[in-house]
């Protein structure tokens, strides 16, 4: 099962997470894995948020498949809240009857997760570019 959830950022980026579970052997649990896509204003499609031209490229290649996920999801711009609501949505579609565990724990991880804050200033500088 795949859940694909949309949010428009401050700063113009569309930030895209993508809830995947998969039904374990005893059939009543469902491992829950993420994936973090961005789309810029002027892009047409969705993006890793760190790429081959980012500065922190080696280190998420170096990085374990945990850490490269929590970077990605640092540099994407989502907040912890927007993850919460992502990953709820995917429970309630998934139907009752269902246990969850988690590919990396996520939640946990991400205790000070803020997303993307723009002040007031900086919102009408980039509306205008």
């Amino acid at each position: 099962m795949v859940l694909e959830k949309t949010f428009h950022l401050s700063v113009g980026r569309e930030a895209k997470i993508i809830v995947r579970g998969q039904v374990a052997r005893n059939r009543n649990e469902i491992i829950i894995d993420y994936e973090f896509l961005i789309r810029e204003k002027h892009d047409t499609d969705f993006r890793e948020p760190i790429g081959p031209n980012h500065p922190q490229y080696w280190k998420l290649k170096k990085s374990t498949p945990e850490r490269s996920q929590l970077l990605q999801l640092e540099y994407s711009g989502i907040s912890r809240k927007q993850i919460r609501e992502a990953t709820r949505e995917f429970k309630r579609a998934s139907g009752p009857g269902y246990t969850f565990r988690y590919q990396n724990e996520i939640e946990e991880r991400t205790k000070y997760l803020k997303g993307i804050r723009v002040s007031a200033l900086s919102r009408r500088m980039l509306s205008v570019a």
